[in-house]
């Protein structure tokens, strides 16, 4: 929620502060499992009533480049209480801490990229780049169907097409010019060749508008926006 400022239209930030705030009481951890991680549970109080959606589980941001993915294991809107559990690889000593409530409809890593003013977005161009394709070869014959797409370039883009029934044999081939967009990695807007972009280390994109709106001011109303 925004907060109205000085000068008619005008409107203050959204920061961390103004995220649900989940204040931790108790830090109950087991030992690793065979895979490395810990399961944990975690008691404390939010600030405010916290609306649950059919989805049981969301994450707690710790500080400003940390997080934990957790479930609802109890609450008591009465007194604000809750008792959340999760399993990570490493859990950081929280006792005592205020953590972010974040709506699992989003990921840390879309707020850390707001908030760090170190993130490195470029602004490029979008171009089509050629794509590696996996056509499917059904009783010896081709058919115009692909079950994967993805950048020629490796960078771990996949899009899921229908699968290749069972009598099928998938070969990879390249498409030149196969990959033909990206998508704003907020408001999931098209980046069309031709338009301009901003681009990350790890090749996530972001529309003009979003970086204008969001990133350049600080601003994580976006969680509210879109």
């Amino acid at each position: 929620m925004t907060i109205a400022s000085h000068g008619a239209g005008m409107s203050r930030r959204k920061t961390l502060a103004d995220f649900p705030r989940f204040t931790v009481t108790s830090l109950r951890k087991e030992p690793p499992n065979a895979e490395g991680y810990t399961n944990f549970e975690i008691a404390g109080t939010f600030d405010r009533v916290i609306e649950r959606s059919k989805i049981n589980w969301f994450w707690l941001l710790v500080g400003e480049q940390d997080c934990l993915c957790v479930e609802w294991k109890s609450q008591d809107d009465a007194t604000l209480s809750a008792v959340l559990v999760g399993s990570e690889k490493s859990v950081p000593e929280v006792v005592g801490a205020t953590l972010y409530y974040l709506s699992p409809r989003w990921n840390a890593s879309n707020v850390w990229m707001i908030l760090d003013s170190q993130w490195g977005w470029d602004r490029v161009k979008f171009e089509t780049v050629d794509a590696v394709a996996d056509v499917a070869i059904v009783n010896r014959r081709e058919v115009t169907q692909w079950t994967t797409l993805e950048r020629a370039d490796n960078k771990g883009h996949t899009t899921r097409y229908l699968p290749a029934n069972d009598e099928s044999q998938a070969l990879p081939r390249v498409i030149p010019g196969g990959w033909k967009h990206e998508h704003c990695t907020l408001c999931h807007a098209h980046i069309d060749p031709g338009q301009f972009g901003y681009r990350d280390r790890d090749d996530r994109w972001m529309c003009e508008n979003c970086y204008e709106k969001y990133v350049r001011p600080r601003d994580l109303a976006f969680v509210d926006d879109l």
